[in-house]
């Protein structure tokens, strides 16, 4: 009779004993399944932010393009054939893009109103470039840093310093320097899956 007793209670205690076991495993299998969900979501963003840095870096070169061209319609001595395609900086020409002014429709990042949208560069009749090898369309916009058309005078073309010489090693503060007009060349990068990237350079 006492050893019945004795295995009936040890039956018992093997049956609450499995319950504990079974709860702990659905608390582990629960930290598992967050787990899993944690990690695969941070490959994810992982897999974004790596695929965002790759379109970065593919538009850096058109980007470059669009500087270079700028440049060579600007100078002489920045193009191959020594032909300067804007042979009047006091007139805009949007045939290249290009204005004898700042337009001051900056937004907070330093992006000027056309460039924007591109539907406002395209409504305004300027050249978009297309890159094939990358599948990118090239938008720039050249801005003379004037406040308005005309001859580079000190009132007019000072938007960039410096504008007086601040050295006193002559002792003369009076002195002018000679007033050359800085163009500010802002460029926009549409490439594969609606991104867009912005550069923007200081030529003189």
């Amino acid at each position: 009779m006492t050893r019945q007793n004795l295995f009936v209670r040890h039956d018992a205690t093997r049956v609450r004993q499995r319950g504990v076991v079974l709860f702990i495993a659905l608390i582990v299998m629960v930290a598992l399944s967050l787990a899993a969900i944690a990690l695969i979501r941070s490959v994810d963003t992982t897999n974004t932010v790596l695929g965002n840095l790759g379109f970065r870096q593919a538009s850096i070169l058109p980007a470059n393009m669009a500087i270079e061209k700028a440049a060579a319609a600007l100078f002489s001595d920045a193009d191959i054939l020594g032909a300067i395609r804007i042979p009047d900086h006091t007139v805009s020409a949007l045939g290249e893009n290009y204005f004898a002014n700042r337009l001051g429709t900056d937004d907070a990042r330093g992006v000027p109103g056309l460039l924007q949208k591109k539907s406002a560069f395209d409504g305004a009749g300027l050249q978009t470039l297309h890159d094939a090898k990358t599948h990118t369309d090239v938008r720039y916009v050249i801005e003379r840093m004037c406040a308005g058309p005309g001859a580079p005078t000190v009132g007019n073309c000072d938007l960039l310093p410096p504008k007086i010489n601040p050295g006193t090693t002559i002792g003369d503060t009076s002195i002018v320097l000679s007033n050359v007009p800085f163009y500010r060349v802002t460029v926009r990068v549409d490439g594969p899956q609606n991104t867009a990237s912005f550069v923007q350079a200081t030529l003189r």
